[in-house]
């Protein structure tokens, strides 16, 4: 075996090794265009003890500055929107990022789409302030 055909086959097991162990790219961002993403959400009182954050997971499509997908719960405090499927819907300004989601009847939000996606700003659910943050990718991840 010659030294161009060792490099040759070491190149290739890297690029292979890369091609299967990396993480998926995820296609998050608020400048337009479609795009898809797993979401990881959290959110805590504004005022009062904060304890437990609620979580849950989001499935994203944002599309021409709409946004749609899903939100299940998946707080260990009980929690109204854990193991239920939620119809999340919104929009997002491509300009400033500003943004405005509706996770079923149960939680509303205002606030901010970063440019990796990020999200966060204050939500109403069930009838209380709360600070909101959602992060691309899924629970395993963060």
């Amino acid at each position: 075996m010659t030294l161009f055909d060792l490099c040759r086959s070491v190149l290739a097991a890297a690029f292979f090794a890369a091609v299967c162990f990396a993480a998926p790219a995820l296609a998050v961002t608020n400048d337009g265009g479609t795009t898809f993403s797993p979401y990881v959400a959290a959110f805590t009182p504004e005022f009062g003890p904060s304890g437990v954050p609620y979580v849950g997971t989001m499935q994203l499509v944002v599309r021409d500055g709409t946004i749609d997908g899903t939100y299940t719960g998946i707080s260990a405090r009980p929690d109204f929107l854990t193991n239920r499927i939620s119809q999340v819907t919104g929009t997002v300004n491509r300009s400033d990022g500003y943004v405005q989601l509706n996770v079923g009847n149960a939680l509303a939000l205002t606030g901010t789409m970063d440019a990796d996606g990020t999200i966060s700003g204050t939500a109403t659910y069930r009838g209380g302030l709360y600070e909101f943050v959602a992060k691309p990718g899924s629970p395993a991840q963060r």
